[in-house]
This record gives structure tokens, C-alpha cells and sequence, in this order.
């Protein structure tokens, strides 16, 4: 069993800290995606519009991963700025706990807590070269809508879930 709810100041750095680890393991086994300087404070809130830091803990209360959510982004998807939307970025999950299904049960419960807010949707956007995390997304129902590119991405899919 987890436990998913809004972070509080300490489990955001905790969080953090969950991040910049993640962001070494990448580069260590040679599938570098972020940059430790994304992980502060500052720039996630220059990156995203009031982001809202979600933690994960384990049954035993250990905070093992987390999200963000915002209603808008302007970066990826400003074309859909009046949509009733949640934005997921920025999933993690510390090494130790991958593998176990964590993480289509945190998918499961962001569609849901989009439904509990009366979102018609859940939109998010992934490096389509990395099949674990596109075959994750895919077989949670998340539907591609385009396909883009950025400084560091080639294939940047945006993705969207409706909500029913």
C-alpha cells in the first residue's frame, strides 16, 4: 500500500534530494535526462506556474517518489490554457522502490484525483526514446497528441489521458 498526498516544506526537500540522486544514476548508467540545477526551488517555479509537489510514501511512512502537478502549462501545451487540466511532470521514483508497480498505481491515483476535481483531463510529456517510461504512460491510457522536439529531447511526445 501507498500513501500520495500534497508535500509539506520538509517532504519537498526530500523530494528534491530523491530527484538529484535520480539525476546521477542516469548519468552514471549513461541515460542522462535532467540536470541537478533543475531541482531547486527557484526553478521549479520559474519552469511551472504554481507547481503543487506531490510525495509517495510507503506503507511504513517512507517517502519514496513524488510529482508535480500544475493546471497550466505554458511551455508545452499553451495551446490548451483554458482546458480543465492537470499537467504530470517531473515522476520520480527513488531506485530501491522501482519495479514493485508503484507506478501505475501512482498513474492510477492521478486519474483519479483528476476525476475527485472535476478535470477533464491528464496531460503530460515524455522522451519518447525511453520505452519503459512511454510503454508506462501507453498502458495506463495516456494517448499521444504530437510530437516535438527541445534542447535536449529529439522525440518529445506530449500525451493526454480523459478523464471519463
Amino acid at each position: 500500500m501507498i500513501m500520495i498526498k500534497k508535500a509539506d516544506t520538509k517532504e519537498v526537500d526530500d523530494l528534491l534530494s530523491i530527484y538529484i540522486e535520480k539525476v546521477k544514476w542516469l548519468r552514471a548508467t549513461n541515460k542522462p535526462l535532467w540536470d541537478e540545477s533543475q531541482f531547486t526551488l527557484d526553478e521549479i517555479h520559474k519552469k511551472y506556474d504554481n507547481p503543487v509537489f506531490y510525495v509517495c510514501c510507503d506503507d511504513k511512512g517512507v517517502l519514496f517518489g513524488g510529482f508535480i502537478l500544475v493546471e497550466n502549462d505554458q511551455i508545452y501545451w499553451p495551446e490548451k490554457a483554458h482546458d480543465s487540466a492537470y499537467y504530470f511532470h517531473k515522476f520520480v521514483i527513488h531506485n530501491d522502490y522501482c519495479g514493485k508497480g508503484h507506478s501505475d498505481r501512482i498513474m492510477d491515483w492521478v486519474k483519479l484525483y483528476g476525476k475527485e476535481m472535476s478535470k477533464k483531463y491528464v496531460r503530460l510529456d515524455y522522451d519518447g526514446n525511453r520505452k519503459p517510461i512511454a510503454d508506462l504512460y501507453t498502458r495506463n491510457g495516456f494517448v499521444p497528441v504530437d510530437i516535438i522536439s527541445n534542447l535536449h529531447v529529439s522525440k518529445l511526445v506530449k500525451a493526454e489521458y480523459i478523464i471519463s
